[in-house]
């Protein structure tokens, strides 16, 4: 199996020292500034996922972190059930308290998870999205599998990060997961003027079994 390391950070099960805005009162800090950094890529995924016009189904957010755009799909989208899953409990605590204040609990679940190892059955997602979360993964072959796995035939995958991240490391991983054969499309998107606002968007659409 190759390994494609993103980033100098520990194994995925382990929050690095170093990522102090993932835990305790980081977790709240991150809220307040990155979120706020991040969230005209939030409206972008909303545009996407509109132009899908589901009637219903499930949506799963990977490094959901405090869950604003779980919450922000869900209210948008009402006839969706939406997840999210984090490796920091932390994160789920307080995506689960904003979710609660926000009553949107009825739609709405929030997981601890590894995406290594994601803590739902096969096939259950017809949407699988992820933002700014793709480059803290050690590798990249056990997280695409999971995804593969948990998502619905027919369904899409959908993965925004930083634009320096390479199609062609992607590729390869992808060679050695049952993502080989499916077309991945990638793009560079802006959602602003700031010279960071412009980030890659790397996306499948799952063939339905016959």
């Amino acid at each position: 199996m190759h390994s494609h390391k993103i980033g100098n950070h520990e194994q995925s099960r382990h929050l690095s020292h170093l990522n102090f805005l993932f835990t305790g009162w980081g977790s709240r800090v991150y809220e307040h500034t990155m979120v706020h950094l991040t969230r005209p890529l939030y409206q972008r995924v909303i545009k996407d996922l509109a132009a899908l016009q589901l009637d219903g189904g499930k949506v799963l957010d990977v490094g959901t972190g405090p869950g604003v755009l779980v919450r922000d799909i869900a209210r948008a989208f009402p006839r969706l059930q939406v997840y999210g899953v984090d490796l920091s409990t932390d994160m789920i605590q307080l995506a689960r308290e904003r979710t609660t204040l926000e009553q949107l609990n009825e739609r709405v679940q929030f997981d601890t998870g590894d995406v290594r190892q994601l803590p739902y059955p096969d096939h259950s997602f017809d949407v699988i999205v992820s933002t700014i979360s793709l480059h803290h993964w050690q590798e990249l072959e056990q997280p695409l599998r999971e995804l593969y796995r948990v998502l619905k035939p027919g369904g899409r995958l959908w993965i925004y990060d930083a634009r320096f991240i390479k199609p062609e490391m992607i590729e390869k991983a992808q060679a050695s997961t049952p993502l080989v054969g499916t077309r991945m499309e990638h793009q560079l998107i802006r959602t602003g003027r700031w010279p960071l606002a412009i980030y890659r968007r790397f996306a499948w659409h799952l063939h339905s079994f016959p």
